[in-house]
């Protein structure tokens, strides 16, 4: 087997054409438990779902639990769904317990293997992606999210102005369960008018999280490491995961500097505010604070959170460690004068 393209996966569900083991993963926790329901769905039929359908955590499962619900034949129904999460916690031991059925999979079964994250050289991983129907749920690009917004939006019933998917994105960033968690929110505020607009999400979505982003990047601007760290905190209280975290400041970042490339092009104003996908309203906060800030410190910074983001993602030390090593890699000693 190789690499399915999430349409075609999608598709084939549709259809009913369902492989016997399928392995997903990737980083983005929405499309990973959309999968699911989509696969409820395709596998289950109504009235024998409690017979038929088995869902563990890889954390506290009984894996010898999990090989018999595979084992065991359906009732009343073609086939059976077995689907066990957070794969990347299962031991060794616990992965050579699967290995004959990743070998030879069970035909009235559909076994689904989820993992936010992989190690690709691990021989179960290998031996996963050559045997399983694989799909990669990767993160969407920045340029995608608002097309994102929109169609959570839709899925809930809802309809939502261009302005308020640029607020929304902008408050609660990239992560689309966030995203759909207000949304669903937002949904309850607007009641029976079903249409949200920007000043909906201007009173209902919090921007405690946007504003201790916006302390914690205009701290390492100054280079004050100890604010820097006290607002790191702020952020990890929130409930904010580390790598959520990088990826936010990594956005703010990336629009500090489109917004010091555009004042250098001569832009100004709405057109300014437009070349860096910025709601008008915020820009004169976001200028004040890339003036801290030269071209060379942000591109520096860039790199930076990407190091730190490929650590998170890959090494066994606490994230706590790497997100401090970054502030004290991008909080230089001495302050560095703006441009």
């Amino acid at each position: 087997m190789a690499l399915i393209d999430a349409q075609k996966f999608y598709k084939d569900l549709e259809r009913g054409q369902l492989a016997p083991i399928y392995f997903l993963f990737g980083e983005e926790p929405y499309l990973l438990n959309q999968s699911v329901e989509r696969f409820k769905y395709a596998v289950l039929t109504e009235g024998a779902v409690d017979f038929n359908y088995s869902l563990f955590y890889a954390s506290d499962a009984d894996i010898v639990a999990v090989k018999d619900a595979v084992e065991t034949l359906p009732m009343m129904a073609a086939k059976r769904l077995i689907i066990i999460k957070e794969a990347q916690e299962l031991t060794d031991k616990e992965w050579a317990e699967l290995e004959s059925l990743i070998e030879s999979p069970v035909d009235s079964s559909v076994f689904v293997i989820l993992a936010s994250r992989i190690d690709k050289r691990k021989k179960q991983i290998r031996q996963l992606l050559d045997k399983a129907d694989c799909v990669e749920f990767k993160k969407p690009y920045e340029n995608q999210i608002p097309s994102w917004v929109n169609y959570i939006a839709q899925s809930l019933g809802l309809t939502i102005s261009n302005d308020a998917i640029h607020l929304l994105h902008k408050l609660v960033g990239n992560h689309l369960t966030e995203i759909e968690a207000e949304l669903k929110k937002l949904g309850e505020f607007v009641g029976g008018e079903r249409r949200i607009e920007m000043q909906d999400v201007a009173q209902a979505v919090s921007r405690s999280k946007e504003e201790n982003v916006f302390d914690f990047t205009k701290a390492i601007g100054e280079n004050d490491r100890v604010k820097a760290l006290e607002h790191l905190v702020h952020l990890l209280d929130q409930g904010q995961n580390e790598i959520g975290i990088v990826s936010l400041v990594a956005r703010h970042v990336r629009i500090l500097l489109t917004l010091k490339r555009g004042t250098e092009e001569g832009l100004h104003g709405a057109k300014l505010a437009h070349f860096a996908q910025v709601p008008p309203y915020f820009l004169e906060n976001y200028l004040d604070q890339s003036r801290l800030w030269t071209i060379k410190k942000l591109e520096q910074t860039l790199v930076v959170l990407s190091e730190t983001d490929k650590a998170l993602k890959s090494s066994p030390l606490s994230s706590h460690i790497w997100l401090e090593n970054m502030v004290l890699k991008t909080c230089s000693a001495l302050p560095v004068m703006a441009h």
